[in-house]
């Protein structure tokens, strides 16, 4: 009898599916795995077998063993399975280090968005301008469409960058606007932002992933795996991550498992609803046009008083049909994507009574708390649409609230292309 105590392991991959050039097959020769610090009771030997299901001509009631979906590589039959990996985690910071590339949540994200990474981890206000712009110290560090943040009286606020021109004089332009203006002795914290690409970009992600299942004579591996799925959730007031990803191949090895990996953490700060705000802009998003001018998008704020907060993320994912290899796909494209977040406001705001109705697009960002150096979370959704009527509010609890989901909508509010630019979806994390 042997205990269940295991772990879940990530690598980058650098070709979709790590497949060996000289059998076809993926292989985990070269991969640097990581030990993820997520919940444990996901964790189990993941896929199915693809088959074929013979039904040829019998002489009597009974059945056919059926045809799985492999290759023989030296004489040998492959094992082979498909099927999804669930990871469950938080959204534990940084901390030290210049990137998430090589930890176990960046790794993560990758397989689901492009990611852009601003050169330097904060930068000083050089000069006050006004509501929604500034004049940074170093311009270059950043990234248009990043996020950054800051603490202004205890709380951590967000904005993301809609102009590295503002006023045709180099200034940083941002939607929506902060509780004040800033000033000289202000330092913001510039988030690594990920994003949904968009254009000639439509499809690409940063990478596709491997994964490694360890336990008491168990050792499996799932190969070729991009996000298909990301939920967030509130846990106790602590944001939690369910990632689902699509594995293209799982393979078993218990004959060479070595029991299971502690994870491997960071040492940021876990992100909480608190200390935060909910915002939407005061006016509408540049949605179907393209802003034509050195300033991009520069919006008030309506913040809102949330109690509840999820968003759900869902790529769909086409194979990209190729027979020379085991797997049978040379890829896994985004071909689509959906976005949904859900809001629970316990005072009803009424001044987008009529957005439903009059199809109004407003610039949605969520907070968390803290934010500081390699600390700080915020979710933006810079085109946001209602899909459903403010104007309902529920009356069957103990205080009267309002249900509030917005889905992603094209965003042309970016003075300019590049980076995180004009992308529908962003997501920012402290470095």
């Amino acid at each position: 009898m042997a205990v269940t105590h295991r772990s879940l392991s990530v690598a980058v991959e650098s070709s979709f599916g790590s497949l060996s050039s000289s059998t076809g097959a993926p292989s985990a020769t070269g991969l640097t795995f990581i030990s993820i610090p997520c919940e444990r009771d996901p964790i189990v030997v993941p896929g199915e077998p693809p088959v074929s299901e013979r039904t040829e001509a019998r002489d009597g009631p009974h059945g056919l063993p059926p045809e799985l979906d492999t290759s023989y590589i030296g004489g040998t039959k492959q094992q082979r399975r498909t099927g999804t990996v669930t990871v469950r985690c938080d959204f534990t910071t940084l901390g030290t280090g210049s990137n998430y590339a090589g930890t176990a949540l960046g790794r993560l994200l990758s397989a689901g968005f492009s990611t852009t990474i601003p050169g330097a981890e904060s930068d000083a206000v050089s000069a006050a301008v006004g509501t929604n712009e500034y004049t940074p110290t170093t311009l270059a560090n950043y990234k248009l469409g990043g996020l950054f943040g800051i603490e202004i009286n205890g709380r951590a606020e967000y904005a993301h960058v809609t102009s590295k021109n503002g006023s045709g004089a180099g200034n940083i332009g941002y939607s929506p606007a902060l509780s004040r203006d800033l000033t000289t002795s202000d330092t913001v914290r510039l988030l690594q932002t990920w994003y949904t690409a968009k254009g000639d970009n439509s499809g690409s992600v940063a990478n596709s992933l491997a994964f490694r299942v360890d336990g008491v004579g168990v050792l499996s591996y799932a190969f070729g795996c991009k996000l298909e799925s990301l939920s967030i959730s509130i846990d106790g007031g602590r944001l939690m991550g369910d990632f689902v990803f699509q594995a293209a191949h799982i393979e078993d090895d218990h004959g060479n498992a070595t029991g299971p990996v502690e994870p491997q953490t960071t040492d940021g700060a876990t992100p909480h609803f608190r200390s935060c705000y909910v915002l939407l802009s005061d006016a509408a998003s540049t949605s179907r046009t393209d802003i034509g001018t050195d300033n991009g998008d520069e919006h008030g704020r309506i913040a809102l008083s949330v109690s509840e907060f999820s968003a759900t993320i869902t790529n769909t994912l086409t194979p990209i049909g190729q027979s020379s290899s085991l797997i049978g796909m040379s890829d896994m494209e985004v071909s689509d994507q959906t976005v949904e977040v859900s809001l629970t406001v316990d005072s009803p705001n009424t001044a987008i009574n009529d957005d439903f109705i009059n199809g109004v697009c407003r610039d949605l960002l969520v907070g968390t708390g803290p934010v500081g150096d390699g600390q700080g979370m915020a979710l933006n959704v810079p085109g946001a649409y209602l899909t459903v009527d403010p104007q309902i509010r529920v009356i069957d609890g103990e205080i009267v609230q309002q249900n509030l989901n917005y889905a992603a909508s094209r965003f042309g509010g970016d003075a300019g292309t590049g980076d995180a630019g004009g992308t529908p979806l962003r997501i920012g994390l402290g470095l």
